[in-house]
């Protein structure tokens, strides 16, 4: 096969017997009305998946999944890692996850969608396009945050990333609290707020990340981003 021959990167979409290939600067609907590329929930015909429920953007470093469902939302399931919702109206990444399945839960049935980025050629870590311009904006590493910041983060992820059930919530501020002292650093629960409550700042107003007004948003988003990895959490152990 020569270099022209080659096909295009691209996403691959699975769900049930449907396979499709997005390409990036595509997009894909989903939902139970006719006219979306992708239908389901319609035979049977199942009230609870809205007649368009959302809709998939490839961009060239991943796919941006849209809840455009006013009451429904939707769960993604990450491969490896762990899951998170899309609230109705929402939007959010599969960076820098390689493999998602996205579900909506009807009446009638559990719906399901795959999407593979392996094809699309996304590295977990890279840290730009090939072009050398930002990945999609609010899911990249932001090398300029403030390694105190930083820190209060990893420990805001570490419960999720290491452990599984009721262990691997995220933790209030004063389980953090708990959590740090274990590790050797006695923080107060007041200063572990105070820091994430400035961080989240600083992302909303500098860097226009939308929607972490909680502590659970943050650290999904920390965790999607990759500005929370297996390296930030040794640093926590590391610094005891």
């Amino acid at each position: 096969m020569t270099v022209s021959d080659e096909p295009t990167p691209a996403a691959l979409i699975t769900s049930g017997d449907f396979t499709r290939r997005l390409a990036a600067g595509r997009s894909l609907s989903f939902g139970r009305a006719v006219g979306n590329d992708l239908r389901i929930g319609h035979c049977p015909e199942d009230r609870r998946v809205p007649r368009t429920a959302g809709m998939l953007e490839c961009r060239d470093d991943g796919v941006l999944i849209h809840n455009l469902s006013d009451k429904r939302t939707l769960t993604v399931s990450t491969f490896p890692g762990p899951g998170y919702e899309i609230l109705p109206m929402m939007v959010t990444g599969t960076h820098p996850h390689p493999l998602v399945r996205l579900s909506l839960t009807g009446a009638v049935a559990d719906y399901r969608i795959t999407i593979d980025l392996r094809p699309l050629g996304v590295a977990r870590d890279r840290p730009s396009r090939a072009d050398g311009s930002a990945p999609t904006a609010g899911f990249q590493r932001i090398a300029t945050m403030r390694p105190r910041h930083r820190f209060f983060l990893a420990a805001l992820c570490l419960p999720v990333m290491t452990s599984s059930g009721p262990r691997g919530q995220v933790p209030s501020y004063a389980a953090m609290e708990e959590l740090l002292a274990a590790h050797g650093h006695p923080y107060r629960a007041k200063t572990i707020r105070n820091n994430l409550d400035e961080l989240r700042a600083w992302l909303t107003h500098e860097h226009d990340i939308p929607d972490l007004i909680t502590v659970e948003r943050l650290a999904h988003w920390a965790i999607r981003s990759g500005n929370v990895t297996e390296g930030d959490l040794e640093r926590i152990a590391d610094d005891s």
